[in-house]
């Protein structure tokens, strides 16, 4: 199966993946750029010094590279998905409240603004909006800062030549951006996809990739269990096929009573 998560960001999927006796290759299509030191420099002085109400924070890549950043106690954070819970629990970063994996989830959780409610917003320079549109629309003064910014990278030939030829037994989408990546270089239509979370579901359907799972949650566990079922159903698919000629003929009924 084809791994296409950023470039740095895969070795732990792939443990998963091969652990489970899956073989996986990671050929990213994307890398992500740190955004203007000075930036976020000054994120982390803002939440460090309390200047914001709150700190929403969308992936793991923000997380990462806000850092160990001491929040303090007036300040709530917020999370989308466990995968980036996780994340800022490991630079020792609490969120108090997760939302269930996507910004819409996000803004329908959060309450309308008290007085004086103000967002710290670090994302991806290709976020959405609907998670600073949203907040702003429930009266929050929403600060955002550009953490990173995505640049796309070509998979070599014979990767790009496989995945348009169906070679590949399932592939992984992570995000928005890389499914609507993946659907532009070409991939077989027999291709089960497996997806991370509903936006990078929609992009791809959007994009007219078939969607054959998506993770309970946005971790690698749960993309690895998705794959599993995945797989385990082609497996039964080629052990039990249907039947694809005429059914045989049944015997004549036997005539009735008089």
């Amino acid at each position: 199966m084809l791994v296409t998560r950023p470039a740095g960001r895969g070795a732990r999927l792939l443990e998963l993946l091969r652990a489970a006796g899956i073989e996986a290759e990671h050929h990213p299509l994307i890398r992500l750029v740190p955004g203007a030191e000075e930036d976020l420099v000054a994120a982390r002085s803002l939440l460090s010094g309390g200047g914001c109400t709150h700190l929403v924070v969308t992936s793991r890549t923000v997380a990462e590279l806000l850092g160990a950043v001491t929040v303090p106690t007036t300040v709530e954070v917020v999370a989308v998905g466990e995968g980036t819970a996780e994340a800022l629990r490991a630079v020792g970063i609490s969120p108090g409240l997760v939302a269930a994996g996507s910004g819409a989830d996000l803004v329908e959780q959060l309450p309308v603004a008290p007085a004086g409610a103000s967002v710290l917003f670090p994302a991806s320079s290709a976020a959405a909006r609907t998670v600073p549109e949203g907040l702003r629309a429930k009266g929050y003064r929403v600060r955002e800062v550009t953490a990173y910014r995505p640049e796309s990278l070509e998979l070599p030939a014979e990767v790009r030549a496989g995945l348009a030829a169906g070679r590949y037994g399932a592939l992984v989408l992570t995000s928005p951006m890389i499914a609507r990546r993946a659907a532009a270089l070409g991939v077989h239509p027999a291709t089960p996809v497996i997806s991370i979370g509903d936006p990078t579901s929609r992009a791809a359907r959007a994009a007219g990739l078939n969607v054959a799972r998506q993770a309970a949650e946005t971790t690698d566990e749960a993309l690895v269990a998705a794959v599993q079922e995945v797989l385990a159903e082609a497996l039964a698919e080629v052990l039990d096929p249907e039947p694809v000629g005429p059914s045989e003929p049944s015997a004549p009924s036997a005539p009735s009573a008089p």
